[in-house]
């Protein structure tokens, strides 16, 4: 007959498949808890595995599956349902990311609505500090549906997408998350941030853009929107909290042309500013053909090419007299690209490249 000691040693056990990493075998284990670890135990050996290098990587019905940190391959699958004295100090499942992991979706979801109320009582204020409140993975998920909505409008040449990053890390050498560019196949003059670091670029405003510097300019100034969250804050404010919360839940609910139109406050539009001339000062870049690609923009009022950058950004006369007052004389700056690496972006897109065909045919 078990004593009572061993019965009780037995309920607080679990059974499961082990993984070394090492090799192919799978060993069947016994799992015990003892203070922050598990302790596998097979056949006569005894390995303690901290809880805090453990990760959750998967979950059914019948297994629990388990990673553990710096053990490639390593897995331990558990059955289910696992004991209360192994599950209690075992991590929870990463699902959502963040704060609503801690405290659960439906809580996550009633936090939300609850916020919605109050954005009624705080108003125009309340998109910059709610913004901050979304987990950056659902930025980046719903970023890349949002430029998959452009399909095969986006230019796939590598080595254009490989310059157009270079450009994006002499801006922001030290980038706390990943920016990606986009370079799309539409012939008018944009470029616009979407949620989660994602940039896209409109063939329009490279034909426009003759300078490489003067596209830095730009697209310093959509760097400066990703990382100041601008898109989210715009998109609460244009779009209502009731929307974050179904693109939340997974239903998008938007696409690539409403998230290309937002429209940013005049402080969001000032701090983009600000933050595209202090990057370009960083990097050494000449701002003022940023300035000069600004003043023909302020000519062209009107032009069909320019509307959407006309429609959801400032007035371009006073954006380059700033521009073109942070030049310093004297200075030595260097080009944010090589000649030859922006004119691959320049010719990337297939429909460039046909016009261009035919106006040498046609010479």
């Amino acid at each position: 007959m078990r004593s009572t000691s061993a019965q009780s040693d037995a309920a607080t056990m679990a059974r499961g498949i082990h993984f070394d990493g090492l090799t192919a075998d799978q060993h069947e284990v016994t799992v015990e808890a003892e203070g922050d670890a598990l302790i596998l135990v097979r056949d006569d050996q005894r390995e303690a595995v901290p809880v805090s290098e453990l990760k959750v990587i998967d979950e059914d019905g019948r297994t629990l599956s388990l990673s553990r940190t710096g053990k490639p391959g390593w897995r331990l699958l558990l059955e289910k349902p696992v004991d209360d004295g192994v599950g209690n100090i075992l991590p929870r499942a990463d699902r959502y990311g963040g704060w609503i992991d801690r405290i659960g979706l439906g809580s996550a979801t009633a936090t939300l609505a609850g916020v919605a109320a109050v954005v009624l009582f705080i108003g125009y204020s309340a998109p910059a500090w709610l913004a901050p409140l979304v987990p950056a993975s659902w930025e980046r998920n719903l970023g890349t549906a949002l430029v998959g909505d452009f399909g095969d409008n986006a230019c796939r040449d590598p080595a254009a997408k490989n310059a157009l990053q270079k450009m994006a890390a002499r801006i922001e050498p030290h980038a706390p998350a990943p920016i990606t560019m986009t370079l799309i196949d539409v012939g008018i003059f944009n470029a616009a941030a979407l949620p989660g670091g994602q940039i896209v670029v409109f063939d329009g405003a490279l034909e426009e853009a003759e300078n490489p510097d003067a596209m830095a300019g730009v697209l310093a100034h959509e760097i400066a929107h990703v990382r100041r969250r601008h898109v989210t804050q715009a998109l609460i404010r244009e779009l209502g909290i009731g929307a974050l919360i179904r693109l939340f839940a997974g239903g998008v609910g938007a696409n690539a042309e409403q998230l290309v139109s937002l429209s940013y406050t005049r402080a969001n539009e000032a701090e983009a500013d600000a933050d595209a001339i202090a990057a370009l000062d960083r990097a050494n870049i000449d701002p003022r053909p940023t300035a000069a690609l600004f003043q023909r923009l302020d000519k062209q009022d009107g032009n069909f090419d320019t509307v959407e950058w006309l429609n959801s950004h400032p007035r371009s006369k006073e954006r380059a007299q700033l521009f073109a007052a942070s030049y310093k004389p004297g200075r030595s700056y260097q080009p944010s690209l090589p000649p030859s690496e922006y004119r691959i972006i320049r010719q990337a897109c297939p429909a460039k490249r046909d016009r261009e065909k035919e106006a040498a045919e046609a010479e």
